[in-house]
């Protein structure tokens, strides 16, 4: 791979496209201040999630609030100016999957998002933009260990709410505990080693130490549904734990480091480390990395490098700025087009490079079209089908998957409605300055801005007799509107689009 390639490989893994003016930018300020703009990503201007964000005072959940929740998040992915921001929001929502099917209230849901991107405060129940202390979605992972402890949607979905204090081996309920270890934390073998990370009792003390972890019920005008962290000291079993191999401590924090920092004998890096490196880096790069790859991510975590330990933002900048044996896999021909698209990213990604100016996100036609398209394509935000989460790479594709992703193509570029349809030719030919384009030219451009890479001459010879074969209109504007959009739905079926 070229610097150019690399750059377009960072921006469609790092966000969800690489759109033409993101390439031009990324090529003249070159590869590693790209990097570095995205991974600092607070120095970019945001919009406002608190002043555009949704109404959660009121006295109770407005009508279809998962639809518009879900319209929200996709709109925010579209318009964002943080894509890598967005990108781990997604990854944390994969990751801590959460069903709004398992919650007091939906809008917890959307509360929980809000933490995963820095916004919420578990303590006050309140939101606000860059809330200091939060470490989602790219800092300090003990602490977002915590955060996530006593996030309301996720004290509701695996019932840590209800956990008090029982006797001296096991808390009144070990869901969430459970569930720490073997899906958020660090999998229930090293990811390297292969060895069981924990016993069973390690999660029933666990349990133990995470009793009285619960949430406000009280409700008034500040809190019009359970959305504060509370801790009952009374329904709290004060210790000592023994867990993973030490004996001691009279709360939760002594779970949580112990967690962060354990490694079994004889190994180098931390278990957790090497279950978020292998994580990130299927998430980013390839599936299945190899174990030299997740270990150089999981030393990174354990500050093996002098780095401040446990930080997210470290791992990645180690995966995307060129010069260590991480990123040179990431950068490699093996990771390039290896990544399967998220419903989510098809979608996002596609109305990002399209543009189509009459996609209005609040017309209910239009919200109800992309909610199901996003639903028949294998993906409900806010709804994973288990706590295991989505299963990504070909998990997304089979034969009536592929075919919703294929009839979601067709109706954005014909419309949902044939009246009304949501993609405007004229506005993309001239925005393109392919107004007077050849057949072969038309091909061109619309490929290199869809799949930044020219195709085979097989496949453009396919779309140019495609582009010149006549049909039953004379009216030049007309037919090359209709062969447009047939272009864009025939390049949005390749095997090709569905990977970035």
């Amino acid at each position: 791979m070229d610097t150019s390639d690399r750059i377009v490989h960072l921006l469609r893994r790092s966000g969800f496209a690489a759109a033409p003016e993101d390439i031009e930018r990324g090529i003249a300020q070159g590869l590693e201040h790209t990097v570095e703009a995205l991974v600092e990503f607070e120095q970019a201007s945001e919009i406002d999630l608190i002043v555009h964000g949704l109404d959660v005072d009121s006295p109770r959940p407005p009508p279809r609030f998962l639809e518009t929740l879900q319209i929200w998040w996709l709109k925010t992915m579209v318009s964002t100016t943080r894509p890598l921001q967005e990108k781990m929001v997604l990854f944390w929502h994969g990751l801590f999957a959460t069903s709004k099917d398992g919650v007091k209230d939906v809008r917890q849901m959307y509360l929980q998002n809000q933490n995963f991107r820095g916004n919420f405060n578990p303590d006050t129940g309140r939101i606000i933009n860059a809330e200091p202390d939060n470490p989602f979605p790219v800092g300090n992972f003990q602490q977002m260990l915590v955060y996530l402890t006593k996030d309301p949607a996720m004290l509701y979905w695996l019932d840590n709410r209800l956990n008090r204090r029982l006797n001296d081996e096991v808390g009144g309920n070990e869901n969430y505990a459970r569930e720490l270890h073997e899906l958020f934390s660090m999998g229930a073998e090293d990811a390297v080693a292969r060895v069981p990370n924990y016993t069973e009792r390690d999660v029933r003390q666990a349990a133990r130490a995470l009793t009285g972890w619960t949430v406000n019920t009280r409700l008034d005008e500040r809190n019009n549904f359970p959305r504060t962290f509370r801790f009952d000291a009374e329904r709290h079993d004060p210790g000592p734990y023994e867990h993973l191999g030490h004996v001691g401590g009279d709360n939760a924090d002594f779970i949580f480091q112990n967690i962060v920092t354990h490694r079994h004998p004889g190994q180098r890096q931390s278990a957790v480390g090497r279950f978020l490196g292998f994580r990130l880096f299927s998430f980013f790069g390839y599936e299945n990395p190899e174990p030299e790859i997740v270990n150089a991510l999981a030393g990174v975590f354990d500050g093996a490098n002098g780095e401040a330990p446990y930080e997210i933002r470290s791992m990645l900048r180690t995966l995307f700025m060129p010069g260590n044996p991480v990123s040179e896999a990431f950068y490699s021909e093996q990771a390039f087009r290896a990544h399967v698209k998220s419903p989510a990213e098809y979608l996002v990604g596609t109305v990002t490079l399209l543009k189509p100016s009459k996609l209005d996100w609040e017309e209910p036609h239009t919200k109800a079209f992309v909610t199901h398209s996003l639903q028949n394509m294998g993906q409900t935000l806010f709804r994973p089908p288990n706590v295991n989460g989505w299963r990504e790479g070909l998990g997304w594709m089979n034969a009536s998957l592929a075919m919703a992703r294929f009839n979601f193509a067709n109706a954005l570029t014909s419309g949902p409605r044939k009246d009304d349809p949501l993609f405007d030719v004229s506005a993309f030919l001239e925005r393109n300055d392919l107004q007077e384009a050849s057949s072969e030219e038309m091909v061109d451009a619309v490929t290199l801005l869809l799949l930044q890479a020219p195709v085979s001459d097989h496949a453009r010879q396919m779309l140019v007799d495609y582009m010149n074969a006549p049909i039953r209109v004379l009216d030049h504007a007309e037919r090359l509107n209709i062969k447009v959009r047939g272009l864009i739905h025939l390049i949005m079926c390749m095997p090709r689009y569905q990977l970035s």
